[in-house]
């Protein structure tokens, strides 16, 4: 994680066509994701009007969040040339995004029946990961330990016989044995930093959605979903992120009415190239 670190501080100095790569590989891996989940069942009349009517709303509150977003983060379209929403046919709730500012959101989340204000906030939340660099971080933690596997796992080979059968076979093996662990070391590390990651979209997302007056309280009551988390983990980070909303809720009740709603998450909090 800390070449991760360097790699990322480097392309916030400038290097652009690591942003590049990096882009395009978080794309692969959105469009991946899509690939693997169920589509949603072919609408009716009655409920083709309905879903156009969410993927209207999506726009409207997409689009006033990118405007919000410009202004809080000045240095964003330097990186971020715009924010496009998406509403994909996949039955379970779930979102999604690339590096470069697409931010997808499942049609199940239209069977959940949330508020505008919630909306806004799992849009915020998704577009906190882009704003966050999160792609980029976790792109550059990949490609690290795709390198030290196509390096270390190679110089087994020199101590394997010379014979063709043999070394086409220890070829085969240590390709991927390289490709394994290559695979479970980046999720790994991964998995190690998503908390602060989950943590940093929430920061992001509140302090968007405190310039633009939202009821903090009521998006938590409504987020307070029933649904099992076993099998989301989408649906879990969310059961996450409302407890964190709680949290500020609470404190927000116990210090009284002098402290600044959200005055905890200025958005100098958030590390800035």
């Amino acid at each position: 994680m800390v070449c991760a670190e360097v790699i990322t501080t480097n392309f916030q100095h400038g290097h652009g066509a690591l942003a590049t790569i990096s882009n395009f590989y978080s794309d692969i891996d959105m469009r991946m994701r899509l690939a693997t989940k169920s589509n949603a069942k072919s609408c009716t009349e009655e409920v083709c009007t309905l879903n156009a009517a969410f993927d209207a709303q999506v726009q409207q509150l997409g689009k006033r969040l990118a405007v919000t977003a410009y202004k809080a983060y000045p240095d964003l379209r330097d990186r971020i040339e715009n924010f496009t929403f998406i509403v994909a046919d996949k039955k379970e709730p779930c979102m999604t995004s690339s590096g470069a500012g697409k931010i997808v959101i499942f049609r199940g989340i239209q069977n959940l029946e949330l508020s505008e204000d919630a909306i806004s906030f799992i849009l915020a939340r998704e577009m906190g990961h882009v704003i966050g660099h999160h792609h980029f971080k976790n792109t550059s933690t990949k490609l690290i330990f795709s390198v030290l596997a196509g390096v270390l796992f190679p110089a087994v080979s020199l101590f394997s016989s010379t014979s063709n059968v043999a070394a086409t076979a220890t070829t085969t093996l240590t390709s991927a044995a390289s490709t394994t662990t290559s695979y479970l070391g980046s999720e790994v590390a991964i998995s190690q930093v998503k908390p602060s990651q989950l943590m940093e979209a929430d920061k992001i997302a509140i302090n968007l959605l405190a310039r633009q007056d939202w009821d903090m309280r009521s998006v938590a009551s409504i987020l307070e979903l029933e649904d099992a988390t076993d099998n989301n983990d989408w649906l879990h980070d969310l059961y996450n992120s409302v407890h964190h909303l709680n949290e500020l809720i609470i404190a927000k009740d116990a210090s009284g009415p002098k402290l600044e709603t959200l005055s905890i998450w200025k958005e100098d909090s958030i590390s800035q190239p």
